[in-house]
């Protein structure tokens, strides 16, 4: 077993999956618009029965979400940010795709308010990829690979119950400092975590 389904085996205890994982053979046969290899992670990843999968938006001109046929086990971790941060399926990306010549060798992955979290691809096969923020026409390092980002999205769902701490304002502890001091404590927490498995800027997902 690879450190990859390890880590994904420790998420899925806090998900609710119903589907079975997918077969390798569907997610090369999805991914037939991408020019590059992903690495053996990714794939790990995409198999999973919690990865993103299907469309948010079925239809360009379509903004009923009832149409939706997108689903992703990591949605539910994102707390007050889920209407600004998504976890990119393959049917997404290939909308995307490619997001410009530079960025040719990257696989949208996550899709937030300005830029994208990227699994760079391989000109050959290869066990790990990192993962990669573009904004602004910039790069920069996110993870050193996905199975790291995934080690810390387990580790902080062990720990604090979330990847994303941020004030419920329908709590009723809100306004007090104890409540407060909790949050904070646990960004700290999570932040520690990011950094120890290679985030440079100590976060999980931006937001």
């Amino acid at each position: 077993m690879s450190v990859m389904t390890e880590a994904l085996e420790r998420i899925s205890i806090y998900c609710e999956l119903s589907e079975p994982d997918r077969p390798r053979e569907e997610i090369e046969k999805k991914l037939n618009f991408f020019p590059f290899q992903l690495s053996d992670e990714a794939y790990d990843f995409y198999q999973w029965a919690g990865a993103p999968v299907g469309m948010r938006w079925p239809d360009d001109d379509d903004c009923s979400y009832s149409s939706s046929t997108y689903s992703c086990a990591l949605e539910r971790f994102l707390g007050n940010a889920s209407d600004l941060i998504e976890f990119v399926s393959i049917e997404e990306a290939e909308r995307y795709y490619p997001l410009s010549i530079e960025d040719s060798k990257y696989l949208p992955f996550v899709s937030y308010e300005n830029g994208l979290l990227a699994i760079a691809g391989s000109e050959t096969p290869v066990a790990n990829s990192p993962v990669i923020q573009l904004e602004e026409g910039s790069d920069y390092l996110w993870f050193p690979s996905l199975t790291n980002m995934m080690l810390a999205i387990a580790e902080s769902l062990e720990t604090v119950g979330t990847i994303l701490p941020d004030f419920d304002y329908h709590n009723e502890d809100y306004r007090t400092n104890k409540y407060r001091e909790k949050i904070q404590e646990q960004l700290q927490v999570v932040e520690a975590i990011a950094i120890k498995y290679g985030s440079p800027r100590g976060a999980i997902l931006t937001n």
